[in-house]
């Protein structure tokens, strides 16, 4: 009876956690600033040798043509489940990790941009979640849309918590918690989702990103850059 709960997302100004990247934009992903391919990629995400057997879903390196409504929730839902932006990447690849003892899981996709675009990434996330309360995408519906404290990853980091609306005929309605971060370190663009499935014993557990799994991604794109 589960609906799919992979889709989109939206919220209004809060004046929480909107952080400028001033001051913390000490890198690029090399010295050169030049995007890396989807070999570099590959090499860069969290894998065996981090302790990792993620899963990986093709992803296409051209603009997503996702759209909300309204509008300006866009750049939010296009962040959810295949994670991608309004902007075309030099490569992008997608992996999902599972959970492991109390760390849940979370669906990652990694973007090498120019560096104005991956700056722009993250300013239309921003923006997004700085104007908006709640949208919907085709059939699904998000509210409560919350722009949370800045986590402070890489040269600058968004962090969004939003509620998917799921209902049925029969006038039941279940609420999905879901979580989004949006980083950039350097030219590359790191986006992070996870959900919580409806299940009664969890109460209203809320959906959170793995902060130890984004920092360890976010070293290892900063060492590979150091040394490319």
């Amino acid at each position: 009876m589960i609906a799919a709960f992979l889709v989109s997302a939206c919220g209004e100004n809060t004046g929480k956690g909107s952080a400028s990247s001033e001051g913390r934009d000490s890198s690029a992903n090399s010295t050169s600033r030049e995007p890396w391919t989807e070999a570099d990629l590959d090499l860069v995400a969290l894998g065996e040798r981090d302790g990792e057997k993620p899963g990986r879903i093709p992803m296409s390196t051209g603009p997503s043509e996702r759209r909300a409504e309204p509008d300006r929730c866009s750049a939010i839902a296009r962040t959810l489940g295949r994670s991608s932006s309004a902007y075309a990447a030099h490569a992008r690849i997608n992996r999902t990790y599972g959970g492991k003892g109390t760390r849940p899981g979370a669906v990652m996709t990694l973007a090498s941009h120019r560096t104005g675009d991956a700056k722009r990434v993250v300013r239309d996330f921003r923006t997004a979640a700085d104007n908006c309360t709640a949208f919907k995408e085709g059939r699904l519906a998000y509210e409560d849309v919350e722009v949370q404290p800045d986590p402070g990853y890489g040269d600058e980091s968004v962090s969004v918590r939003l509620v998917e609306v799921v209902s049925y005929p029969d006038g039941v309605k279940i609420r999905v918690p879901h979580a989004v971060v949006v980083l950039r370190q350097g030219t590359t663009v790191a986006m992070f989702h996870h959900f919580v499935r409806p299940n009664p014993s969890d109460g209203k557990k809320p959906a959170r990103i793995p902060d130890e799994l984004v920092k360890r991604q976010v070293e290892k794109i900063r060492n590979f850059g150091a040394v490319k």
